[in-house]
């Protein structure tokens, strides 16, 4: 779609500010990133409605956000053992169909596996056997990879992380991204390895690798966080944790000791953080380095969840964590709820979803979402300004 810009006469005086349509587009660049926030702007008249339907102003919105983080959280995938769902979270008006968020394939979901949820991407196994899938829920883009040969028919014991390329600019909105594939293997030549795919060469690149006792005993967990430009992911065992680093930049992989046992975070002002839930406490960690090259691990706060939560059964709890916004997921088997602390503003909620049985893998999703875009029904935003 193409815009013809006023004229003006050139002795007349300078347009105002919203009849120009460039400066306009600046103005509602900047919105909220919430749902609701260009289908309410669409209302004003035709000429804004025309605007923020433009697909390359679409693409601009989302770039613009997903510069300055990761939008906010519009529900979570679920695997209830019956393949993958999508459950809303957000209140009215800005709570989203979960239609769109199906994923249409060819063949069963039924031991489809999502590993990770980043940057407004979707990573999931056995989709297809012996490959991955990368896939935008919003815009509804989707890449299937062949996994490299040592990952090959071992969807269990492996984890990853996908990533969307640094944001981009202007009109570009590139389905561009990298995933990184980790995993240890046990036994007396116990070892983690990691290998990176890129949308750029659209190739695998060399298999990394780090031999150590400590990956003797230690699996990958399945969730990991981004600190900086690494990734770690916690390694579990009987007796003995540790956590997997891999540097993006350099490409190898570290083993880093841990006594204790927690969800990796980014810590406030920067640096490795730990996140530990014990009973009704949940403690925050950073790991500080001295004059002497001396790593310690240092408690920076201290959440009481009995003053947040109602009365639950706390040795009945289940509990992950989304370091993408710094949110401790709980759910109780007692069939209470589910719940979501943030652990900067100490906000909580209860999600508006109950289950039965608590799903098994539970993977809150992130992004820049309109019911503009495409992705949903005609006149979804409509159904959304009328979703109260």
């Amino acid at each position: 779609m193409t815009f013809c810009r006023r004229r003006r006469h050139p002795n007349s005086s300078p347009a105002a500010p919203l009849e120009d349509d460039d400066l306009l587009a600046e103005i509602l660049l900047r919105l909220p990133p919430q749902p609701s926030s260009l289908p309410r702007a669409s209302l004003t008249c035709r000429r804004w409605r025309l605007l923020v339907r433009d697909p390359r102003f679409l693409r601009r919105f989302r770039a613009h956000h997903r510069s300055r983080g990761a939008g906010p959280v519009l529900g979570f995938f679920t695997d209830e053992g019956i393949g993958i769902s999508f459950h809303p979270t957000l209140d009215p008006p800005n709570r989203v169909p979960p239609e769109p968020f199906r994923l249409q394939i060819t063949g069963s979901l039924l031991n489809c596996r999502i590993v990770c949820c980043r940057d407004g991407l979707a990573l999931l196994v056995n989709v297809h056997p012996g490959k991955v899938l990368v896939w935008d829920p919003v815009t509804g883009d989707r890449r299937s990879l062949l996994l490299p040969q040592v990952f090959r028919n071992m969807d269990k014991f492996y984890s990853g992380m996908v990533l969307r390329s640094a944001a981009a600019v202007g009109d570009v909105d590139p389905f561009q991204f990298q995933v990184v594939l980790v995993r240890c293997i046990k036994g007396p030549h116990a070892r983690a390895i990691a290998c990176v795919y890129s949308s750029d060469t659209r190739a695998w690149g060399d298999l990394v690798q780090i031999s150590t006792p400590l990956l003797r005993t230690l699996s990958v967990a399945r969730s990991g966080a981004l600190v900086g430009r690494s990734l770690y992911w916690s390694l579990y065992g009987n007796s003995s944790n540790a956590i997997l680093e891999f540097d993006l930049d350099r490409q190898n992989l570290a083993v880093i000791p841990l006594h204790m046992e927690g969800w990796i975070m980014s810590a406030e002002g920067g640096g490795l953080g730990l996140v530990s839930v014990s009973g009704q406490r949940a403690q925050l960690w950073k790991r500080e380095t001295d004059s002497d090259s001396v790593t310690t691990w240092c408690l920076t706060k201290t959440i009481h969840l009995n003053n947040l939560l109602p009365t639950i059964s706390w040795d009945r709890l289940i509990v992950d964590f989304m370091d993408e916004s710094n949110m401790l997921i709980m759910g109780t088997l007692d069939g209470i709820g589910i719940f979501t602390v943030h652990t900067e503003s100490m906000q909580c909620k209860q999600l508006p979803v109950e289950f039965k049985i608590l799903p098994r893998v539970f993977k809150p999703f992130a992004s820049v979402y309109t019911a503009e875009m495409g992705v949903g029904a005609e006149h979804a935003g409509a159904e959304l300004l009328h979703n109260r």
